[in-house]
C-alpha cells in the first residue's frame, strides 16, 4: 500500500487540532468550575486564612491512563487516515 502524503499531513493536522480542542475544553471547564465556586461561610465567620483549598480535583496522571489516551489518539489518527484514503481513492476512479 502506498502512503498518500497529502492525506497523511491532513491526518496529522486534524489529530493535533483534536488534541488542542480537548485541552481548550478542559481549560474552559476549569474556568466555569472556578467561576461557579461558592466559598464555605462568609468572610466574617472565618478567622484568618485557610490552609487548604476546598474545591477542585487533583488527578494523578497514572501510566495506564496516559497510555490509553495516547493509544486512543493514535487509533483516531489511523482510522481517519484509512477512511480519508479510501474516500480520496474512490473519488479518483
Amino acid at each position: 500500500m502506498r502512503l498518500n502524503k497529502r492525506v497523511g499531513m491532513e491526518t496529522i493536522i486534524v489529530s493535533f487540532t483534536f488534541l488542542l480542542l480537548l485541552v481548550v475544553w478542559k481549560v474552559v471547564q476549569g474556568m466555569f468550575l472556578t467561576l461557579q465556586h461558592v466559598l464555605q461561610g462568609t468572610p466574617l465567620q472565618t478567622s484568618g486564612g485557610t490552609s487548604q483549598v476546598d474545591f477542585g480535583h487533583a488527578a494523578s496522571g497514572s501510566g495506564l491512563m496516559i497510555a490509553l489516551s495516547v493509544g486512543g489518539i493514535f487509533l483516531f489518527a489511523m482510522a481517519y487516515y484509512v477512511i480519508r484514503s479510501y474516500v480520496v481513492g474512490k473519488n479518483k476512479r
